[in-house]
């Protein structure tokens, strides 16, 4: 074998064993992200391939959860559990029925006790910017279960003041039951007949302030 042969033999090991220390180091971060989404930390990873998806779910195994943090843009970041729960000052009751793949009928039907998301945010306090003209009714409510399943509520469907018109709560209880299998909470959105916001075993509800749009420059 030639010595310039050896060379291009030497190259191309090298060159392989740093591509292969590169998708390790990428597939380990990309592990790592999904432990934290899972751990509560951050949203879920975007645009993640097939595998990726599998990957951080097996992450996120669900089952009930025992609290749930309140967080982001706010003043007053806290922890809630049952009891925390339970014993604020204004209690809601509301009448609730959506598709459900667990129920025998095909539908969950019942009396829902727990506290108006709005409430918890009120008590929570908003960060607002004062420069940005109605900016309460922008900001984005982004709830997370156990199993990372993530549903998003604008502050403009919750505010009674501008036409709120359905009484989203933080659900604990059902028919006067506390709720098991769900967790000690869960969102109950009665406006939504399908189920798909309804998210069980809420671990996290985080208030996220969307990014102010960019002015171009208008070059005529």
């Amino acid at each position: 074998m030639t010595l310039s042969m050896r060379l291009m033999l030497v190259g191309l090991v090298s060159f392989l064993g740093y591509t292969s220390a590169l998708t390790t180091s990428a597939l380990h971060a990309q592990e790592i992200e999904g432990l934290e989404a899972a751990q509560n930390n951050q949203p879920a990873p975007t645009n993640m391939s097939p595998e990726e998806s599998r990957r951080h779910f097996l992450n996120c195994p669900g089952g009930p959860s025992a609290q749930f943090r309140l967080s982001g843009k706010v003043n007053n970041q806290k922890t809630y559990t049952f009891d925390t729960l339970r014993g604020q000052p204004t209690q809601t009751t509301v009448w609730a029925f959506y598709r459900s793949g667990a129920s025998p009928t095909g539908f969950e039907t019942g009396q829902w006790t727990g506290i108006l998301l709005y409430d918890l945010l009120q008590q929570a306090q908003i960060m607002l910017n004062t420069g940005v003209k109605n900016d309460l009714t922008r900001k984005v409510i982004l709830v997370t279960g156990s199993d990372c399943y993530q549903q998003a509520f604008s502050m403009g469907e919750l505010v009674p003041a501008i036409g709120g018109q359905h009484q989203v709560i933080v659900a604990y209880a059902k028919d006067g039951v506390l709720l098991s299998s769900d967790g000690f909470a869960r969102i109950i959105n009665p406006g939504d007949k399908s189920g798909a916001r309804h998210v069980s075993n809420i671990i996290r509800i985080q208030v996220i302030d969307p990014p102010l749009p960019q002015q171009s420059s208008n070059s005529n």
